[in-house]
């Protein structure tokens, strides 16, 4: 990296986590802006690393590239890159993860107690972009999929099958994201672009943004803890008999009703 911190294609994709074909491809999209020319090479800056997480973002919510080329117009339209990188900035922070945490293979492993943590499980987790591995340390991109593995790990629960209902959760979750973002997109957004992308509705537009984000989270928890009663009181049900046949304690249905399960 230049002493003036400027980089090169090179650098930026690595920093962005990204190929340099990705760079050039939004480059030729119009999605980013051309680099800062010295004789014959290019060079980026924290503006262009911004633009290419902020493209990462939106695409994991389920935004296509041409409803993130809107900001780019209205750069190229003559207003000041301070304005859309504002709204990058607070859009990307909307969805601010937690630190990634650095850990030794052997601690790593500690982790998933009783658990076998083989090249395979650990080559499986680098594709599904839940960690990546710098020489001997394991880097664990979100924390939180962390702490609820190694809860897992202690329930029991085999290391290869949390991550197959992982990949299944990803999924429907994706699904989920996609619907809640086309309504952002139709009730917030296109009154934001049909007003012409004004910096003063910035503001209000990402806080909108924030806030069906939480709204979408709550009420996915909410459907999904109905959805887990029900499925948990319907397994009870179907196993009644063979309860009965054990002779199983009251105690047993007193606190799977006391937990709100129809028994």
């Amino acid at each position: 990296m230049a002493d003036d911190g400027l980089m090169t294609i090179e650098q930026l994709a690595s920093q962005a986590d990204t190929a340099t074909s990705t760079v050039r491809m939004y480059q030729t999209k119009g999605l980013l802006p051309p680099p800062v020319r010295r004789g014959r090479i290019g060079y980026y800056g924290q503006d262009h690393l911004s633009r290419l997480r902020l493209i990462a973002d939106l695409q994991e919510q389920g935004f296509s590239l041409a409803s993130i080329k809107q900001l780019t117009r209205a750069w190229e339209n003559g207003r000041s890159l301070d304005d859309v990188l504002g709204l990058e900035t607070q859009v990307a922070s909307a969805w601010a993860h937690e630190e990634p945490v650095r850990l030794g293979l052997r601690e790593f492993r500690e982790r998933f107690p009783g658990q076998k943590v083989t090249p395979a499980i650990i080559t499986r987790a680098i594709r599904m972009g839940l960690i990546s591995v710098d020489g001997a340390t394991v880097v664990v991109h979100n924390p939180g999929f962390l702490r609820i593995g190694s809860e897992l790990a202690r329930q029991g629960i085999p290391a290869a099958e949390a991550l197959d209902e992982l990949q299944a959760l990803q999924s429907a979750a994706n699904t989920i994201a996609e619907r809640f973002t086309r309504v952002f997109e139709r009730h917030m957004w296109h009154d934001f672009v049909q007003a012409g992308m004004p910096s003063g509705q910035i503001a209000p537009l990402t806080e909108s943004l924030s806030r069906l984000s939480v709204l979408a989270q709550d009420v996915t928890g909410l459907v999904l803890r109905d959805a887990l009663r029900r499925k948990a009181s319907e397994f009870l049900a179907e196993q009644a008999t063979r309860l009965n046949r054990a002779d199983a304690p009251d105690g047993l249905r007193l606190q799977a009703r006391a937990a709100g399960l129809d028994v």
